[in-house]
């Protein structure tokens, strides 16, 4: 990184307070760019065997291993005197507000006043956070929402709380995108944020939608990954790769955070997911989740969870031959067009999943951000998604869609109503400028 980039986005070094996967990976991110990073965690040899894990992490974490030698090891017993150095300090241990909040009451007094501040959590409310600090650092204090594995994805969500001032957001993503390369979202300080919010509710519903529909894991995989416009991880291999401990966790901290019955009945996470957790099944990084890899007559092979008797079975590949004709189709559109109008188990199934995501999206506008473009690249950059939620709708049809989700007797916000009405769309270009409609009704320019 150039000294140009340091000085101008007024961020020269930072300090990472918790070196477990996610600090470890986020301090590696940074020291990856040319900055000089403090990586502060109990006790120093925690410190350097995660420096020394990083080495041999997949997806590669660094690309030169002489990067970590900006990486400087200290203990919060000793090293928390570093923390005055700091243009921008990052707690990020574990996902818990009690420890947390320990951290930065012994944190705050090394802190420069003009520093920014940060919490990395996937959900906990920051303004419970920023309770810990003297109140005139928490202008300078905010949430930030790095994804796994940081320096692949590309989301960074931004969590500012009332106290918040301008010029810490403003310094925040200056430096998450000019040096770091991330795209910034700005969510709003309520439960899941955006992404957890949304996309825990879409992973529910469509574990729900294969159960009904008797869908099996590796089936709803194949129709729920590249076919749909998501990630090869699809929808049960992601939940491997998160685990199945923390899913629940988001589970059940957002089911007890909101108000309604329909949305906490929309968090309740399946039975088989609890059984799973109490067996120790979470997924890869115990060796077997919704999947496992086994070995017969010499050849390795993958197995597939039957959800309902809680054994291990050979994947149906027969059954992704039967949507091959949809993964054809190399339009994203066209190919959700396709899908959700076929009448047979896959198209029942990515219709049901779909249309829950809108409706609840449309719903959430408001509440977890302030615009639907913001739902729908924090959707795209957090999970990889070719569409977000608005998009996607664009790409079904508003009216169409919406006249069928009526059907289906699923709530339309009376904004997206309003739309339909018109045979109007999400999303507007006029002379080379891209506008999005607004749930108080007409439509503002979508920001770069």
């Amino acid at each position: 990184m150039s000294e140009t980039i340091s000085t101008a986005t007024g961020i020269r070094r930072v300090a990472v307070l918790g070196s477990g996967t996610m600090g470890a990976q986020i301090a590696a991110l940074i020291a990856g760019q040319g900055v000089e990073c403090d990586l502060l965690d109990l006790d120093i040899e925690s410190v350097e065997r995660a420096k020394q894990r990083l080495l041999t992490m997949r997806p590669r974490v660094v690309n030169e291993s002489s990067s970590l030698d900006r990486i400087c090891a200290g203990s919060f017993e000793r090293d928390l005197g570093r923390l005055s150095d700091a243009d921008w300090v990052i707690e990020a241990i574990v996902e818990r507000l009690e420890p947390k909040l320990d951290l930065w009451r012994l944190a705050a007094p090394h802190v420069r006043p003009d520093a920014v501040l940060s919490t990395n959590t996937s959900g906990i409310p920051i303004a419970q956070i920023a309770g810990a600090l003297p109140v005139a650092l928490r202008a300078r204090f905010l949430g930030t929402h790095f994804f796994n594995p940081p320096r692949y994805l590309r989301l960074i969500e931004i969590i500012p709380t009332d106290e918040t001032c301008p010029d810490t957001i403003a310094a925040a993503r200056r430096f998450a995108e000019d040096v770091l390369g991330k795209g910034v979202v700005t969510a709003h300080d309520v439960p899941g944020f955006i992404t957890n919010r949304i996309g825990c509710m879409y992973f529910l519903a469509a574990m729900r939608a294969a159960d009904d529909l008797n869908i099996a894991p590796d089936e709803a995989d194949a129709i729920s990954g590249t076919v749909m416009g998501r990630s090869n991880s699809a929808t049960y291999r992601t939940v491997d790769l998160v685990g199945v401990d923390v899913l629940l966790d988001i589970c059940d901290n957002t089911r007890d955070a909101v108000s309604t019955d329909a949305e906490k009945e929309a968090f309740e996470a399946p039975h088989y997911l609890r059984e799973m957790k109490r067996r120790n099944w979470l997924g890869s990084k115990t060796g077997n989740g919704f999947y496992k890899r086994s070995r017969r007559d010499g050849q390795s092979r993958i197995l597939a969870l039957n959800t309902r008797h809680f054994r291990y079975e050979e994947r149906n590949e027969a059954f992704r031959d039967s949507i091959a004709s949809f993964e054809a189709v190399s339009d994203t559109g066209e190919r959700l067009r396709s899908l959700v109008g076929s009448e047979d188990t896959a198209g029942l199934f990515a219709w049901r999943v779909l249309s829950q995501l809108l409706a609840f999206s449309a719903a959430k506008t408001g509440e977890v951000a302030d615009d639907i473009v913001s739902i729908d690249r924090a959707m795209r950059w957090g999970f990889n998604w070719e569409l977000g939620p608005f998009e996607t709708w664009d790409a079904l049809g508003v009216a169409e869609s919406v006249r069928r989700m009526q059907l289906d007797g699923l709530p339309i916000p009376a904004w997206v109503n309003e739309i339909a009405k018109a045979g109007g769309s999400f999303y507007r270009r006029e002379g080379g400028v891209l506008f999005q409609a607004t749930p108080k009704g007409g439509c503002e320019r979508v920001p770069e």
